[in-house]
C-alpha cells in the first residue's frame, strides 16, 4: 500500500474510533428520535449508567396526559408519546428512586435540556444523576438547587448569628453510595439556611467561631435537650416522593 492511502486509511479509522465510544455517550440532539418518540440517557457524575430511572413527558396542552419510560441497564430509555389530533407539546423530567436507611429516596436527575416539543416530532433527551448542583441547564441562583436544604434555628439572646458555624461529617455513604466530604459553613446572611447539601446522614456540630466554643444542637421536631453533636438525615421537604429534603436544627449554648 503506498504511503498516503495508508495514512488516510489510518486517518479514517482513529476518526471512526473516536466518534463511537459505547457505554459513554447516549443519543446526540442530531438523531431522529422518530415520530412520538422520546429517547436518550441517563449517566451518573461519573459518567456510568444508571438503570431504573424513571422519565416522565409531561403535556403543556392537556391536563395530566402523561408517558413514562424508564432506562435499561446502560442507561438508555425510549418511549412513546400519544400523536393523535391535537397532540400538542411535551416536557420531560427525570429521578432515580434509592433505597436508603430504609427509606425510598427520589432523587431529580440534573437536566441538559428543558425545551418543549412538539409529540409529532418526538426528542432526544439526556440527564445527569448527582447530589448537588443546578437542576436544570438554565436554572438561576434563585432556583432550589439538587442538594438538600439545612434549616438552622438559634437563640437569639445567647447565641451570635454573624458568629454561627456549622460543621455536617457524613456518617456512612451518602445517598448514591459515594463517600461525603466534611462540610464546614458560615450561616449566610438574611437566611436561616444552608443550601446544596448532598443528601445523606451527618454527624452536626456549631460552634461560636468569634470566641471557638461550642454549642449546643438539636434536631428539630426532636424535643430532645441540646447536645455537643446529633446525627440526622435528610427527610422529604414536602411530602413523600418530593424530590426536595430538608433537616432543621436548633442551636443554643451548653
Amino acid at each position: 500500500m503506498k504511503p498516503l492511502k495508508h495514512f488516510l486509511l489510518m486517518a479514517a479509522l482513529l476518526s471512526m474510533a473516536a466518534c463511537t465510544k459505547p457505554g459513554l455517550e447516549g443519543p446526540k440532539e442530531t438523531d431522529k428520535p422518530g415520530e412520538g418518540i422520546v429517547k436518550g440517557r441517563v449517566v451518573d457524575a461519573q459518567g456510568k449508567p444508571v438503570a431504573k430511572a424513571e422519565i416522565v413527558a409531561s403535556s403543556t396542552d392537556h391536563y395530566n396526559r402523561t408517558a413514562t419510560g424508564y432506562t435499561d441497564a446502560n442507561g438508555n430509555y425510549s418511549f412513546k408519546v400519544p400523536t393523535g389530533v391535537a397532540a400538542g407539546s411535551y416536557s420531560v423530567d427525570g429521578s432515580v428512586t434509592i433505597r436508603y436507611q430504609n427509606k425510598n429516596f427520589k432523587m431529580a436527575l440534573y437536566q441538559e435540556d428543558t425545551r418543549v416539543f412538539s409529540a409529532y416530532d418526538g426528542a432526544v433527551r439526556n440527564f445527569v444523576f448527582r447530589l448537588t448542583g443546578k437542576r436544570t441547564v438554565d436554572a438561576d441562583e434563585t432556583a432550589s438547587p439538587l442538594g438538600a436544604k439545612l434549616e438552622v434555628h438559634h437563640q437569639v439572646d445567647r447565641v451570635v448569628y454573624e458568629n454561627l458555624e456549622i460543621t455536617l461529617e457524613p456518617v456512612g455513604p451518602l445517598v448514591d453510595g459515594s463517600t461525603g466530604k466534611k462540610i464546614v459553613r458560615m450561616m449566610p446572611k438574611n437566611s436561616y439556611y444552608l443550601d446544596d447539601i448532598p443528601v445523606g446522614r451527618y454527624k452536626i456540630t456549631a460552634r461560636d467561631k468569634g470566641t471557638g466554643k461550642p454549642l449546643g444542637v438539636s434536631i428539630q421536631d426532636s424535643f430532645k435537650d441540646y447536645e455537643p453533636s446529633v446525627t440526622g438525615l435528610f427527610e422529604d421537604e414536602d411530602f413523600i416522593g418530593s424530590t426536595h429534603y430538608r433537616l432543621g436544627i436548633f442551636v443554643d449554648t451548653l
